[in-house]
């Protein structure tokens, strides 16, 4: 049976039950402490490293640290913020943010919650595109390497949950990505179809092709046009507090069942979304 014990978190003292991590503890408070590879069906995967806090002086994953009785735990100390930003940007290094034509602009993109929560408005390590294609050969998802964040949620899920011991993330490329058994395409190889990829990746990089184009305003673009417009935004926005950063479908000035556009998208169409984040972004 579980005891109480005591520790101290950011200078207050707290009791809680032990045999519980540290961000099991901290995810039923109000401290917040960001975590992106870490999901509760799959437990700890220790790779993405937002979730570091300070204790007793050392800088720990807080997904995979167990509360130990008189521990003394920071997790606002300027060295810790400093961690789980760089923590941050090496994942946006794998994962190119255009959130306003994104198809999971949603409200359940955690790598974009993330980004917001953090205050981070700008990147130290430029997203670097990747030298593959989408696999789009699976009817029900498809797989997009360029916003693949390497968190391994998806292999976990394969590996040790579904146990069909299907996907894998191939370290030893110049630029790692997700494969499918010897590195086939998706409907080559042994998978079957069964969606916890999908269902447990954190962004938009393994999604269900019945999600496309369904997000909301601005979203289900054709690739000829969505490029232009990804290049746009980045161009006049100057971070992402702004524009990269909204839930289109949550700016009041956007009915989303009267006023969306046709796939095609015309500049006049876009040019006054742009405008409606900006007055959003101020008010």
């Amino acid at each position: 049976m579980s005891g109480k014990i005591n520790v101290t978190i950011n200078g207050a003292e707290v009791t809680a039950e032990e045999n519980q991590t540290i961000l099991q503890y901290l995810s039923d408070s109000s401290v917040e402490v960001p975590s992106v590879c870490y999901h509760p069906s799959l437990g700890p995967i220790e790779t993405c490293d937002t979730c570091i806090v300070e204790v007793n002086g050392e800088m720990v994953r807080s997904c995979s640290t167990f509360l130990k009785n008189g521990d003394i735990i920071d997790t606002v100390a300027p060295g810790v913020k400093k961690a789980q930003t760089m923590a941050m940007d090496k994942i946006l290094f794998n994962h190119e943010l255009y959130c306003t034509v994104c198809d999971y602009n949603n409200g359940m993109c955690e790598v974009h919650n993330t980004v917001k929560e953090m205050k981070i408005n700008h990147q130290s390590i430029p997203f670097d595109q990747k030298p593959y294609k989408k696999d789009e050969s699976n009817p029900f998802y498809r797989y997009d390497p360029d916003q693949c964040i390497l968190c391994g949620r998806c292999v976990e899920a394969c590996q040790d949950v579904q146990v069909t011991e299907t996907l894998r993330i191939d370290w030893e490329r110049e630029r790692p990505r997700v494969i499918w058994d010897n590195d086939v395409p998706i409907n080559e190889s042994s998978c079957v179809s069964c969606g916890h990829c999908s269902t447990v990746c954190p962004c938009n990089a393994m999604m269900e092709k019945g999600m496309e184009g369904e997000a909301g305003f601005l979203t289900g673009i054709a690739k000829d046009t969505l490029r232009p417009m990804i290049d746009i935004t980045k161009n006049v926005e100057t971070g992402y507090g702004s524009i990269l950063l909204f839930l289109i479908w949550k700016l009041p000035c956007v009915n989303q069942e009267s006023r969306r556009p046709r796939r095609s998208a015309h500049t006049a169409e876009w040019a006054a979304v742009l405008m409606c984040g900006r007055r959003a972004a101020k008010s």
